[in-house]
């Protein structure tokens, strides 16, 4: 029987006090389910309800295994209130862990209360120890006697902790679990490099020698949250997933599943029931984790589009549920025109903080969901506030990022943005948000000098770029070719840390395409990198994963560059152009043909397929001529002068020249090599050190108008390139 197994510190004389048979039952119920006597006691009112609330801790009324007692007990009791009564435990029972200064302090004063520690003081003893680390109070003097006493503590701490794990309920196991997760995040060398004394013992503990979560002690609770999660509530749920998210692992379970699935399958029975707060932080721990499961991104999508409004949901929240879906690359149309209908209905967005108004507009974008009027509202927001010394790095190249893919127009937001980062020190900027921010004004097309050289000169200043990955130096060296702005010093610097690598195992087919076209559209001849890229891709021997565009790209480039790497333009390669023909487009045509005419005439290489030449060519051919007030005014001193020149002079290969004169017999084509008006493409670079057609043909190419236009007005320009010409 039970009242048989009563230890004798529960015992009164001959007989049995209320209070030690509720103390017994309080902590031993859980494993006694087939004893009816407390049952009896209950129903018969032989314990009063204030003595049930005073000793019997608040976790038993909510643990699943004791809902018949409860049932049993509310029967027996008709003026039995359930929350008042855990309410009058607490206030009976509460541990004041406030007054602790320190770790040891809280740590000392948990195990004090021995048999009379439950698992809501547990819960709460780690929260405030969170709470003492996030106050940054600890003692910084470290000594290794003072690390070794307190990692004694912690275990024997840890170890009740563990033993209590059968008898607690699901808020409190899911909080002490979540506490744990965020001191360990916390004693991360990742994060602090100068620990406490309190924090290095509890780094000593929670995490392994590589700085990973102590997989013995999480492990651990993991297995044990497997057998409860049916029995949780939202918040707990939300909770542990997020715990492991913050730890960043999600562990295996049994049967061959994660704990992870194993929570999404128990939220689904309850997604209705989950509040603001539970969703985003659930959604973003399924996102951050890489945790694939449908159906709980979809019910609680369709959850939220149910809802009447989302005035319940903050602003952190909304931003954090959009930026998961989109991470998570969910599609979800209905949940995304919900939130960006809700938000331009706001009066205004001050309760939005930099940080939610840039993962709004990056969530949109990313996810490709069109919704202009919401762009609108939040571009408005920032380009009105009076500065953006708020605004962290991230936000703003996150921010103008969003507006650039979503193809979304907005010059004040771009100015703004654009006006901050000039007058601001940039050393807080990473890698990532330069690539971002160049990136963006360039594909924009918004011009802002000012930036472009401002990050330039910040990137010419490091000691080197290995902080730089293939995806951020190229997209760093597209954007300033795209938006022609010349930075010789960038170029070399980018040129010079990629020929020093080892190898180019890590660039991808786009970064290889997108770094070699810059190079070749600023012509800055950097021709050990073309050499090291070309090897890399002829080591690789993968033309398979390059797509139409890059190799249109890398053909063109090369051209360009002038640089003939024999075994880079191999059979493989014209036969993945042959592959990708039905995905060109005209300028890859274009690129091509000129690719054609370098590899044939000034290489004797072979060329391109027969099938594809002659649409590689009338493309060419096609090409509309435009003249720049550069070029107009040259011909215009060249007529004046009698030379009677005749303008885009197309040649039997089909490139089109400025202005064709004849002096003496002598045809000279004059070109500008820099001017937008040049169908010359690639070949404006290259063209004037390799004459492509020398039988009449001289050409006089003034690269980027070189000594020419030095400080001089277009007028001079002419009249330079005329006595140039007479004197030749």
């Amino acid at each position: 029987m039970l009242l048989a197994r009563l230890s004798p510190k529960h015992r009164s004389g001959s007989s049995y006090s209320y209070q030690s048979i509720i103390t017994y039952c309080a902590r031993n119920i859980i494993t006694s389910s087939t004893d009816h006597v407390f049952v009896r006691l209950v129903a018969s009112r032989q314990i009063p309800c204030q003595s049930i609330a005073r000793v019997w801790p608040s976790s038993v009324f909510d643990c699943p295994k004791t809902s018949e007692y409860v049932k049993i007990f509310a029967v027996g009791h008709s003026n039995f209130d359930l929350r008042g009564s855990i309410r009058l435990y607490r206030r009976h029972n509460r541990i004041e862990f406030k007054d602790c200064e320190t770790v040891s302090d809280a740590l000392q004063l948990a195990l004090e209360q021995g048999e009379n520690l439950y698992p809501d003081h547990i819960a709460a003893m780690w929260t405030y120890i969170f709470r003492l680390l996030s106050k940054g109070q600890q003692q910084k003097f470290v000594q290794k006697e003072d690390v070794a006493q307190l990692e004694l503590l912690i275990w024997d701490v840890l170890e009740v902790t563990m033993d209590s794990l059968p008898r607690m309920r699901p808020r409190d196991f899911a909080t002490i679990t979540l506490q744990l997760a965020k001191i360990t995040n916390r004693v991360s060398s990742k994060y602090y490099k100068r620990l406490s004394v309190s924090e290095l013992a509890l780094k000593n503990i929670l995490l392994d020698e590589r700085s990973n979560p102590q997989h013995s002690i999480f492990d651990l609770l993991a297995e044990a949250a497997n057998q409860i999660l049916f029995d949780c509530e939202p918040r707990d749920l939300s909770n542990l997933s997020y715990a492991y998210s913050v730890l960043g692992y999600d562990p295996r379970i049994e049967n061959n599943t994660t704990l992870l699935e194993n929570i999404a399958d128990a939220s689904l029975d309850c997604i209705q029931q989950f509040n603001a707060q539970d969703i985003s932080n659930m959604m973003l721990a399924y996102t951050k984790l890489n945790v694939s499961h449908d159906p709980v991104f979809h019910s609680v999508g369709d959850a939220i589009v149910m809802k009447a409004d989302l005035t319940s949901f903050k602003p952190q929240a909304i931003a954090n549920i959009v930026w998961s879906y989109a991470s998570a690359n969910i599609q979800n149309s209905g949940l995304f025109k919900k939130v960006g209908d809700e938000i331009v209905a706001m009066d205004d967005l001050k309760s939005f903080d930099p940080q939610n108004l840039a993962n709004t507009v990056w969530a949109f974008a990313t996810a490709n969901v069109h919704h202009p009027a919401l762009f609108k509202k939040v571009g408005d927001e920032i380009a009105w506030k009076d500065n953006l010394t708020s605004f962290n790095p991230q936000n703003l190249a996150n921010t103008v990022w969003a507006y650039a893919s979503a193809n979304v127009h907005h010059p004040d937001l771009f100015k703004k943005v654009g006006d901050e980062i000039v007058a601001a020190n940039l050393t807080s900027y990473v890698p990532q948000d330069f690539s971002n921010l160049v990136w963006a004004y360039a594909t924009a097309n918004v011009q802002h000098p000012g930036l472009f050289h401002k990050v330039a000169n910040e990137i010419v200043a490091m000691d080197d770029l290995k902080s730089f990955d293939p995806q951020a130096l190229a997209n760093t060296v597209w954007a300033y070719a795209t938006a022609d702005i010349q930075h010789p010093a960038l170029f070399k610097k980018v040129g010079d840390e990629i020929v020093d690598k080892d190898d180019l195992k890590s660039f991808k087919p786009q970064d290889f395409s997108n770094t070699v076209w810059a190079y070749a559209t600023v012509y800055e001849p950097h021709r050990g990198l073309f050499k090291k890229v070309a090897d890399e891709i002829v080591v690789k021997d993968d033309w398979k994963s390059f797509n139409s565009q890059n190799l249109s790209n890398i053909a063109w480039a090369y051209t360009v560059a002038n640089l003939d790497v024999s075994s880079l333009f191999n059979s493989a390669f014209r036969q993945e152009l042959l592959n990708h023909q039905i995905e060109l487009i005209d300028e890859n045509f274009r690129q091509l043909y000129q690719w054609h005419l370098w590899q044939t005439k000034e290489k004797s290489n072979d060329g391109l397929p027969d099938s594809l030449l002659d649409p590689c060519k009338q493309i060419f051919l096609s090409a509309d001529t435009r003249s720049s007030a550069l070029q107009k005014d040259v011909v215009s001193k060249l007529t004046s002068i009698g030379l009677n020149p005749v303008e885009e002079h197309v040649t039997e290969s089909g490139y089109s020249i400025d202005a064709l004169v004849e002096i003496n017999g002598n045809k000279i084509g004059v070109e500008n090599a820099h001017g937008s008006c040049c169908n010359c493409y690639g070949w404006k670079f290259h063209c004037y050190e390799h004459t492509l057609e020398p039988r009449d043909i001289v050409f006089i190419v003034f690269s980027q108008l070189g000594r020419l236009v030095n400080n001089c007005e277009h007028g001079s320009a002419a009249d330079g390139l005329m006595g140039d010409i007479l004197a030749g």
